[in-house]
C-alpha cells in the first residue's frame, strides 16, 4: 500500500511543479487575443506564491529533481513579482523651493455607481488636484457636482456617456489643449493639459475595454499599444490615469512599460521619441505594485492591480494609497507626485 501512495504522491507533486513550471513561458509567450490568458495572467503573483510552496513540499518529500525544478521555476516568478512590491530605487526628488508637489486620482465609477460623497470625500481627505474617472455617466457627473465635486475641481474635461463608456478629467487648474492624439477604442478616453502653478502636466484618462467584453478581444491589446508615447525630453511631463484592464504581468502593458511601444505623439511633435523618459507604473516605483484594486465588492480581498497611474518626464511618484469606494468595485487610487526641476536635489528611496 506504502509504495502506492508514494506513486501517487510523486505524480501530484510533479504534476503540480509542471504546472507552476509551464507558467514561466506562459508569462512571456501567453496570446494577447485570448480571454482565458487574460483572466489568468492576472494570478500571477497568487502563482509565484504557490510556486514557492511547491517546491517546498516536494523538496520536503524528498523528490529532488522535481523540487529542483520547481524551486528553479519559483525564482523565475519570483523575479517578475517582487520588485513590484520592494520600489524600483530610483532617485526622487526632494521636497524644497525647486519640486513641487501634485496629488491625482483615478477612480472607475462602475456605470456611475459610486457613492459621489465617497468620490467628493477621498478629493478632499486626499487634496486631490486631478482626478480621472471611468464609467461616469451624465447622471453621474451631476450627483457628483451637487456633492461638491466641481468646488473642488472646477476644470473639466468630460466624455461622459451612459454605461461603461465614460470618461472624464477633472482639475483644480485651468485646463488647455495636450495636442495629444488618442485614438478610439470601444470606451472614449480624454486628455488635457494641466496649468498647474509648478508647470503645465498633460493628462490622458483611459480605458482599454477588456478582451472578455469585446468581440475583437485582440482589440484591447491594440488600445493600450496606443496610448501615447512618454514624454519627450524638453517636453512637460505627461500621465495615464485609468483603468487600463492589465496588471504589470500583461504583455501590452509590459511592454508600453519597457519602451518596446512607441504609442502615438502629440500633433506637430516629432514621431522619435529619442531620449525621452519611459512610462513608468507609480505603483511599482513606490513598492505598492502588489496592491489589489479590483475587485472590491467581494468577500476576498481585491486582487487585480489594474487601475494605475503611469507617468513620464520631470515627474517622480512618491506615495499611492488606495480607498474603497462604495456603490464601485475598484478602489480609488491616489498618488502623490514631485514635479522634477534639472536644479533639484535627489535622494535615494521614496
Amino acid at each position: 500500500m506504502r509504495p502506492v501512495r508514494s506513486r501517487v504522491v510523486s505524480v501530484l507533486l510533479a504534476l503540480a511543479a509542471a504546472a507552476v513550471v509551464a507558467w514561466v513561458p506562459f508569462w512571456w509567450w501567453a496570446p494577447v487575443g485570448s480571454p482565458l490568458a487574460f483572466g489568468l495572467l492576472a494570478l500571477t503573483p497568487v502563482v509565484s506564491g504557490v510556486a514557492v510552496v511547491v517546491a517546498a513540499v516536494c523538496l520536503l518529500a524528498r523528490r529532488w529533481v522535481t523540487g529542483a525544478v520547481a524551486a528553479v521555476a519559483a525564482l523565475a516568478l519570483l523575479a517578475v513579482v517582487v520588485p513590484r512590491a520592494t520600489g524600483d530605487g530610483d532617485p526622487v526628488v526632494t521636497p524644497g523651493p525647486t519640486s513641487a508637489p501634485v496629488t491625482v486620482a483615478t477612480i472607475n465609477m462602475r456605470f456611475g455607481q459610486a457613492d459621489p460623497a465617497a468620490v467628493v470625500g477621498l478629493v478632499r481627505a486626499q487634496q486631490v488636484e486631478v482626478l480621472g474617472l471611468q464609467e461616469v455617466t451624465p447622471e453621474a457627473e451631476q450627483a457628483l457636482a451637487d456633492a461638491g465635486l466641481r468646488a473642488e475641481l472646477p476644470f473639466v474635461a468630460s466624455r461622459a456617456e451612459e454605461g461603461a463608456g465614460g470618461t472624464a478629467l477633472y482639475a483644480r487648474h485651468p485646463l488647455t489643449s495636450s495636442g495629444l492624439v488618442l485614438r478610439e477604442g470601444v470606451f472614449s478616453q480624454v486628455t488635457a493639459r494641466v496649468l498647474a502653478p509648478s508647470g503645465p502636466v498633460d493628462v490622458v484618462v483611459a480605458h482599454p475595454a477588456a478582451p472578455v467584453f469585446r468581440d475583437d478581444a485582440a482589440g484591447w491589446a491594440r488600445e493600450i499599444t496606443n496610448l501615447p508615447g512618454p514624454a519627450p525630453l524638453e517636453g512637460p511631463p505627461r500621465l495615464v490615469l485609468g483603468d487600463l484592464n492589465a496588471t504589470l504581468d500583461h504583455r501590452p502593458l509590459r511592454e508600453l512599460l519597457s519602451g518596446d511601444i512607441k504609442g502615438s505623439t502629440p500633433i506637430g511633435e516629432r514621431s522619435s521619441t529619442l531620449g525621452a523618459g519611459p512610462w513608468t507604473d507609480s505603483a511599482a516605483a513606490v513598492g505598492a505594485g502588489l496592491r489589489g484594486t479590483w475587485p472590491t465588492d467581494r468577500t476576498l480581498p481585491p486582487f487585480a492591480a489594474i487601475d494605475h497611474v503611469l507617468v513620464s518626464g520631470p515627474i517622480a511618484p512618491v506615495d499611492l494609497t488606495t480607498q474603497v469606494l462604495p456603490g464601485s468595485d475598484h478602489a480609488g487610487v491616489v498618488v502623490r507626485l514631485l514635479v522634477r526641476d534639472g536644479r533639484a536635489p535627489v535622494t535615494p528611496g521614496a
